[in-house]
């Protein structure tokens, strides 16, 4: 299922996961974010929530502070040893501020809403956790880009010793050589499809 996204682009369906020990906030929660276009999973517990996302790969995971048996801060821990790409965002009382700031700062967690939380502020908040998962899927990609294309340089230049050099002349310009770089051409398009496998 797509949907339109607040600037007009067109998006794949996102998976939230949300967690909270009173099935009311739950309910409310589920309705909001279903009716903006997310597929939602509920956990009533933190023992739930890592079960559910065994099975279902939330991207945003949106949890009550205070739970029993596992509050939000300690359930997030534990989903970032899984799962470390995905963003955390914690539902707090205002009594619980000060640990909220300090799982932020601490990394653990995107950002903190108190309860009651305001509507426009809850949606645009996921909607911008989804843009930093996507930042962060980028970086990774772009990383993994940079890595292959400076192996393929090192191997060309064990291959062609002094390839990837360029000799400058004293007034600037790079003078071409009228050797036969037929054979490295074809070396690198071998190589290039090896990388993009």
């Amino acid at each position: 299922m797509e949907k339109l996204s607040y600037e007009g682009e067109i998006m794949q369906e996102r998976k939230i996961l949300i967690v909270d020990d009173e099935q009311g906030i739950l309910s409310i929660l589920q309705d909001i974010l279903t009716a903006e276009g997310y597929e939602v999973e509920t956990a009533t517990d933190g023992q739930e929530a890592l079960r559910k996302m065994e099975v279902f790969p939330a991207e945003v995971v949106l949890s009550d502070y205070m739970m029993p048996g596992m509050d939000g801060i300690e359930l997030f821990k534990k989903i970032k040893q899984s799962y470390p790409r995905v963003i955390l965002i914690l539902l707090t009382g205002r009594g619980d501020v000060k640990v909220s700031f300090k799982a932020i700062n601490q990394g653990a967690i995107f950002r903190f809403l108190l309860k009651p939380w305001n509507t426009e502020e809850l949606i645009m908040t996921i909607h911008n956790a989804f843009r930093y998962y996507d930042l962060i899927l980028e970086n990774t990609r772009l990383a993994k880009t940079v890595k292959k294309q400076n192996s393929l340089l090192e191997e060309i230049e064990e291959k062609y010793p002094g390839i990837t050099e360029l000799h400058e002349e004293e007034d600037g310009t790079i003078p071409m050589e009228d050797d036969d770089y037929s054979d490295v051409i074809n070396y690198l398009h071998v190589k290039e499809e090896d990388y993009s496998k």
